[in-house]
């Protein structure tokens, strides 16, 4: 949706902002997500025409896990042109990811094996697969690898060895035994497998087993931390919009520090005139699923059945890494009223309408850059480009105005 079409019957333009960010699960910080944006910024305001301009600011550390810059945009709404000054605060939490990044060793494939059969064992990997099928081709295929690795390097010895046996005249069943030497080239074929994202997609299965266990501390502090800041943030107060976004993996994140800081400080964002939530390539069913996780369903249902809050959910169809278009209010067990708005508002970008049938044929044969394409420009302007949510004029309420209407 271009700005210079929408007329103004919604809110008044937001001309001061607020950001906050989560990032998923990346051990690259807040220097590369910086750059990133402002070397995309000319390509964002060029989608949207003359007169559009997007600019960022320098970097500089706000507290220990906030990194803040300014975020100025300059575009056409209606027949005036708004300028907008946004803070963007970015939470890190790259720090904690490299600590809980793969390692090529053994402890990693017990720590799969471990949370394959555990997930099996309590029907996890069931509900998942009545949500979305197709995302179990994803949370197996670093399983599926492992095992191929396994079978290959026995099999590398084993069938050498039982032929020269053979050949001998001796007992080739040694070669049965003799095939488990292969699993001693086990470790250089994971250092080869850490350069893909095999290895990333593997622990991604076992940071959400940790988390539904209790058997992460690291990560539980870190979100209460980020909830403590959003609410500070908050509290500051003198803007027109404040807007928490997750991404990624950041999405389930984003969900537990937004939700934490509506329940343990919701005053703070009292006389915020518009407080909105946007989660792009949502992994939000990861932890939903599952009935062990209720502290994750409560922090969904802060934040969904808080009239105040309007939350846009974004996912491509073609993103095989997210869930897209699943509302998580009945995938965590909640039942919202028949007469309640839609909240989040489920939306795809439309990539087929924002590339040539070139451009979005390359987007869809590259499984990574349409997990990441919600952070970045489009040739054309779409109602979902990023860098109008975190720098034009239109609220999220405003530019998605079917999330305030009731579903009747």
């Amino acid at each position: 949706m271009s700005e210079k079409k929408k007329d103004r019957a919604g809110g008044p333009p937001v001309r001061r902002r607020r950001v906050v960010f989560i990032s998923g699960f990346d051990p690259r910080g807040a220097r590369h997500y910086h750059q990133l944006w402002r070397e995309d910024a000319p390509k964002a305001a060029a989608s949207h025409g003359d007169g559009t301009e997007f600019s960022l600011g320098n970097r500089r550390r706000r507290a220990d896990i906030v990194v803040e810059w300014g975020m100025n945009g300059r575009m056409a709404l209606g027949r005036e042109t708004i300028e907008t000054e946004t803070v963007f605060d970015f939470l890190a939490w790259d720090d904690v990811t490299r600590e809980l990044w793969p390692k090529a060793a053994w402890s990693f494939v017990i720590d799969t094996a471990r949370t394959v059969l555990r997930g099996i064992a309590i029907g996890y990997f069931r509900r998942l697969f009545a949500v979305r099928r197709l995302y179990l081709l994803t949370l197996f295929q670093p399983v599926a690898i492992l095992l191929a690795v396994f079978l290959g390097l026995y099999l590398a010895v084993a069938v050498p060895v039982a032929t020269g046996l053979s050949l001998a005249g001796e007992d080739w069943r040694w070669a049965l035994f003799a095939g488990g030497l292969g699993i001693l080239g086990l470790r250089p074929l994971l250092r080869v497998l850490e350069k893909g994202s095999v290895l990333w997609r593997g622990q991604l299965n076992n940071y959400f087993a940790h988390l539904i266990y209790g058997e992460s501390p690291v990560m539980q502090d870190r979100i209460d931390r980020m909830a403590e800041a959003i609410a500070d943030l908050a509290a500051e107060g003198g803007v027109d919009e404040f807007l928490v976004i997750g991404h990624s993996v950041g999405t389930t994140v984003a969900i537990s520090a937004f939700g934490r800081a509506l329940q343990r400080r919701r005053a703070d964002f009292a006389a915020i005139p518009v407080v909105s939530f946007a989660t792009l390539g949502s992994m939000t069913p990861l932890l939903a699923v599952e009935p062990r996780a209720k502290w994750f369903r409560d922090e969904i249902a802060a934040i969904a059945f808080d009239p105040a809050v309007t939350w846009v959910d974004i996912g491509a169809p073609y993103d095989i890494v997210c869930f897209p278009l699943i509302d998580p209010v009945p995938v965590a067990g909640h039942e919202r009223p028949k007469d309640a708005r839609p909240s989040p508002l489920m939306v795809t970008p439309r990539y087929h309408a924002l590339f040539d049938a070139e451009g979005y044929k390359r987007l869809r044969a590259d499984a990574e850059r349409m997990h990441v394409q919600y952070l970045l420009a489009t040739p054309k302007a779409g109602r979902c480009d990023f860098m109008a949510l975190v720098a034009g004029p239109l609220s999220l309420k405003d530019r998605f105005p079917d999330s305030v209407s009731s579903k009747g």
